[in-house]
């Protein structure tokens, strides 16, 4: 049975007032910009499974009058604790980790809060910032030394009493795993565990497990990205002059010296685990709808019930088991911050109940990287520089210009049609797959049952045919290469998917 020419009209429709949306949205951001005096900056707003709204503007380098855009790819800070735990829990999928299990036997030497000797603390408590360990007076010199230094140090030397960096006040005084402190050692801790039980250094574990079967240029060392004048510097603005803060490398790789002979298992914080991954904002996004649901990617780098345990919360504040940090930190699960959308604390998205995500800030950027499970719309907004430096305001805990671009994306693009987008057919009936989506030159379609030769139709935004093919196996590729940027659908007997490209 073929598609009505009514439930056709409708799908188009969502499509065209999502063209329409976006000059508003295109606007609304420019003014933000403006305001707010930004060096550039990235803002992609989607659906389940497929980008509805991106928009990108001002320059990635300054100094080299480069114009960001859409594989532009940020340091992104804090975000970057998400895809370590991402890491971690492919261990755990697999049988090879633990997240109850005591970290000294994962690491080899002892791991404890002195005020608490005897108290285990575990890898889960790491992922919710309930170990006890937080970031010292030392954390920073050991930082220092982890990426000067060769040989690197041992994580040891700041985590057990003999060593140069450990200090008691690395550790609080609460018992582990009953109280809430964020912190970035936790991450460097995990960098380390997963080089530990993989016996591959943390970079290459990441993109050999999780941005290449994604087809992601990204990468927790920048010697791995394709084209390095693709890296946005990062900035702050200082007596009205733009100084780069990192990532000012010039178009030239840069050398790193001291990983000759380095050991995966000794110090992950080598790759900045806790804040180091350079992606582009649209593949962020990506990663985001992973853990929406793993199933819409194939192959899926997660399972189902791994995704929902990271989304499961493992610490809710109730007024003095934890630092809130003003409110914005409420709720806790695996890797990610979990909100209450509580007024004036932790608010994204007003017409959300709650979502869940993650925050960055370093060196200039803010980032942020959130979805509404409920009403399956999600965002990613990176800037590289804010000359009016990060101001607060009454409305939440998130800064104020964090605050403008979540107000635009509530109001200023059709989020609203998320529910009637993710939709596998007008059927509700899931009958195939496209991926990656969104897309640069060719899409992968994967039929499930497949039994007989079908016609796959790709439709543009006008309700043109612009390609056809037939599908002959359970898999096929399509090469879109020649086609424009924008939405299409693939249809296939009954059933419809969109894809962006």
């Amino acid at each position: 049975m073929a598609i009505s020419t009514s439930n056709f009209a409708r799908f188009l429709f969502f499509i065209v007032i999502n063209y329409s949306y976006c000059q508003n949205f295109a606007t609304q951001i420019n003014n933000i910009a403006i305001n707010n005096d930004m060096m550039g900056g990235a803002v992609v707003v989607f659906c389940e499974n497929q980008i509805i709204n991106a928009y990108y503007f001002g320059k990635s380098d300054f100094q080299r009058n480069i114009a960001l855009n859409e594989n532009t790819k940020f340091r992104i800070a804090s975000i970057s604790k998400t895809i370590t735990a991402i890491a971690i829990m492919q261990l755990v999928q697999q049988n090879l980790l633990d997240i109850n299990q005591d970290v000294s036997q994962i690491l080899g030497y002892p791991v404890k809060n002195p005020n608490f000797p005897q108290a285990n603390i575990t890898t889960k408590m790491l992922l919710s910032h309930q170990s006890s360990i937080i970031d010292g007076p030392t954390y920073s010199s050991f930082l220092n030394a982890t990426n000067s230094q060769n040989p690197i140090p041992n994580l040891s030397q700041i985590l057990t009493p003999a060593g140069s960096f450990y200090h008691v006040n690395q550790f609080n005084s609460a018992m582990p795993g009953t109280y809430f402190n964020y912190s970035n050692i936790n991450y460097v801790i995990l960098g380390t565990i997963v080089e530990k039980v993989s016996n591959q250094r943390f970079d290459v574990f990441c993109k050999e497990n999780i941005f290449q079967p994604l087809l992601i240029d990204a990468s927790f060392n920048v010697n791995d990205l394709q084209n390095i004048d693709q890296l946005a510097v990062l900035y702050r603005k200082t007596n009205n002059n733009w100084v780069p803060q990192v990532d000012n490398y010039l178009g030239i790789q840069p050398v790193f010296t001291n990983l000759s002979g380095y050991l995966p298992g000794t110090n992950g914080g080598r790759f900045a685990p806790q804040g180091g991954l350079r992606i582009s904002a649209q593949d962020l996004a990506k990663l985001v709808m992973v853990l929406q649901n793993p199933l819409n990617f194939q192959p899926s780098i997660l399972n189902y019930n791994t995704a929902n345990l990271m989304k499961s919360q493992n610490w809710l504040y109730n007024g003095n088991n934890g630092n809130n940090y003003f409110g914005l930190f409420l709720k806790w699960g695996l890797g990610l911050h979990l909100t209450n959308n509580s007024p004036s604390q932790d608010v994204v998205l007003l017409g959300s109940q709650s979502m869940f995500g993650h925050t960055g800030e370093a060196y200039g950027l803010v980032s942020d990287a959130y979805f509404d499970p409920i009403r399956k719309v999600g965002l990613v907004f990176i800037t590289n520089g804010v000359g009016v430096g990060y101001q607060t305001n009454s409305q939440s805990s998130f800064y104020t210009v964090e605050r403008e671009i979540f107000d635009v994306i509530e109001n200023h693009t059709n989020v609203n049609s998320c529910l009637n987008l993710v939709v596998e057919d007008f059927n509700h009936t899931p009958y195939f797959k496209i991926y990656p989506n969104p897309v640069n030159d060719k899409i992968n379609i994967y039929i499930e049952n497949f039994e007989e030769y079908f016609q796959a139709i790709i439709i543009g935004a006008d309700g043109k045919t612009v390609l056809t093919k037939y599908i002959r196996d359970n898999y096929t590729t399509i090469d879109v290469s020649t086609l424009s940027k924008g939405f299409y659908l693939v249809k296939i007997n009954q059933s419809v998917q969109t894809f962006i490209k």
